[in-house]
């Protein structure tokens, strides 16, 4: 888990704000706590690291309309969304946002505490896949251009042989440029010249 990672709790209910924050604290993870859905946007950039523990019936901004903001505005921590009144149909909507899990008050602190752990972890998983997909971005936007087609022709299951008549050069010459794309991208072999093609292409 990052440094950085913190857990955010937005509650209306300075009770249930103080007990989550307790809990958190005997496992040693930091947070933070907000009263409000406004009070969390305004003070916690979409960059920030960790995971969201958010109460579902707040007064002004619900936690369902804080989701599907943070959705627009491109937040990628998880959200454990925390409601005693919580309903199968607001579930079931929760999730649609890509909630990470919906829990029952009053909810049990180590069954909490479990919670909190996954998200965060997903969280150290999602950034750092993003942060590999960018790597491989920018490797691949300095390749050349010859060495841009050979990389097409790769992920398509062209032998060198083949890949020579496509261009019109030499099996020496593919040899040299495929060296020098390996190289480039730090590809172990062609099979990691296509994952690291798709990644680029799904993101």
């Amino acid at each position: 888990m990052s440094a950085k990672s913190k857990v955010y709790v937005v509650d209306d209910d300075p009770g249930m704000r103080r007990s989550t924050s307790l809990i958190l604290d005997t496992a040693n993870l930091l947070n933070a706590t907000f009263d409000s859905a406004e009070a969390f946007l305004r003070d916690v950039p979409p960059e920030s690291e960790g995971c969201l523990a958010l109460d579902l019936h707040m007064p002004g901004m619900s936690g369902l309309d804080l989701v599907a903001r943070m959705r627009v505005s491109k937040y990628r921590m998880p959200v454990l969304m925390v409601s005693g009144t919580g309903t199968v149909p607001l579930a079931v909507e929760g999730m649609k946002l890509g909630l990470f899990d919906f829990l029952v008050k009053p909810v049990d602190p180590d069954i909490l505490l479990s919670k909190v752990q996954a998200a965060l972890q997903l969280d150290d998983q999602q950034r750092n896949n993003v942060a590999e997909v960018d790597a491989i971005c920018q490797r691949l936007s300095n390749l050349t251009p010859r060495e841009t087609e050979l990389l097409k022709l790769i992920v398509a299951g062209y032998p060198n042989k083949n890949i020579a008549s496509e261009l019109g050069i030499s099996i020496k010459t593919v040899e040299n440029h495929r060296a020098s794309l390996m190289a480039k991208t730090g590809a172990l072999n062609a099979a990691d010249l296509v994952r690291m093609k798709m990644l680029a292409t799904a993101s």
